[in-house]
């Protein structure tokens, strides 16, 4: 389990650090100030597409619009740029916003290729280029409230898992039970509360907002289905009640999905019968080139259900065998998944393995 003042310590020092690295920024890179606007308007650091040929003694890699004093990224990340700005206003001051958290997410996403102490000073690096004071201390300490609540996350998880595990060797009708959900709720809301603790208001609202507003919708949607006491007919005035509860906004987004719910409702029927039949369903209901489209997925979640599956018994075999200390079980199935999948595979699977508890 992480270490909450482990952790806290380690980002003051990122924070130390990364005042001393745009002390020294200041005196090798030309300044890249904030045009201030009349109508108070959000501002983005000026020169941001051109900025790395502007650069003498950081110049651009082929992942980030600088060469980091941390060497390459991760290889789970390769091939991939990443340049996110972060608002300011005309004071200086950091806008918080969801962009910030994608900076942040960004780079923990490597968390389990290198550690956290680098994670945090790549962050803090990243930070220092993009802003100046006072915006560049707000975001270190955005980050360093951050971290502090994804550690109380990790530790809410690890007392949930063994209730959620319960359900694990349970049917799909008991997953969506009034049981499990309400487990599932409160959990949310015990996640809702850590955000209000560790986060400012600004960063719980702008971070997750959107989010929570979805979670709290699905789960009393799935409650409201999940009711034997209720009568169809009940079912849907709820539903109709719960829609009528949320902003237009929200309402309006979800309509637009309404698609794929006809799109279900029209073949489910199918499934189990001739592939034409469900081909000629899915033409009536999103036309010919979709139809096309998804006969192929059918083929494509086939193909990966069967090779994943071929993947997990050779895995399964090599953790039974106990001849093998832990670190040879885990370099093997390492080499068994670089013999099978390609990079952007490898990292689904290393996702799936995790999500399953199976390593």
């Amino acid at each position: 389990m992480l270490n909450r003042k482990n952790i806290g310590i380690t980002v003051c020092i990122v924070v130390l650090g990364s005042a001393a690295i745009w002390q020294m920024r200041e005196q090798s890179l030309p300044s890249f100030g904030s045009q201030v606007g009349s109508d108070d308007s959000v501002l983005i650091a000026e020169g941001t597409s051109d900025r790395p040929s502007q650069l003498d003694s950081v110049q651009a890699s082929e992942q980030l619009p600088y060469k980091s004093r941390h060497g390459s990224l991760v290889k789970s990340l390769k091939g991939i740029y990443f340049d996110r700005d972060l608002a300011v206003d005309d004071q200086g001051n950091l806008r918080v916003s969801s962009d910030i958290k994608d900076v942040f997410d960004f780079f923990f996403s490597a968390i389990e290729e290198e550690e956290l102490d680098l994670v945090l000073a790549r962050i803090g690096e990243y930070l220092s280029y993009k802003l100046k004071e006072p915006a560049l201390s707000q975001a270190l300490q955005a980050l360093a409230d951050y971290v502090d609540y994804k550690s109380a996350v990790f530790e809410l998880e690890a007392d949930f898992s063994g209730r959620i595990a319960e359900f694990s060797a349970k049917d799909d009708t008991a997953k969506l039970g009034g049981e499990y959900l309400s487990l599932v709720a409160e959990r949310t809301e015990l996640v809702k509360q850590l955000r209000g603790e560790h986060l400012s208001a600004e960063m719980h609202e702008a971070f997750y907002a959107d989010r929570e507003l979805y979670d709290d919708y699905m789960i009393q949607k799935l409650q409201i289905n999940a009711d034997s006491s209720l009568s169809a007919e009940q079912k849907q005035s709820s539903l109709a009640l719960l829609d009528a509860q949320m902003p237009e906004d929200f309402i309006e987004q979800r309509k637009s999905a309404n698609p794929v719910a006809t799109l279900r409702s029209a073949t489910v029927k199918s499934t189990l019968t001739d592939p034409s039949d469900l081909y000629l369903k899915r033409v009536s209901v999103v036309g010919e080139p979709a139809a096309q489209r998804l006969t192929e997925l059918d083929a494509e979640r086939a193909n990966w259900s069967y090779r994943y599956n071929d993947y997990s018994a050779k895995r399964d075999v090599i953790l039974a065998n106990s001849g093998l200390p832990k670190e040879s079980q885990l370099e093997e199935i390492s080499l068994l998944r670089k013999s099978l999948f390609n990079e952007t595979e490898q990292i689904r699977v290393a996702s799936l393995d995790q999500i399953n508890k199976v390593l």
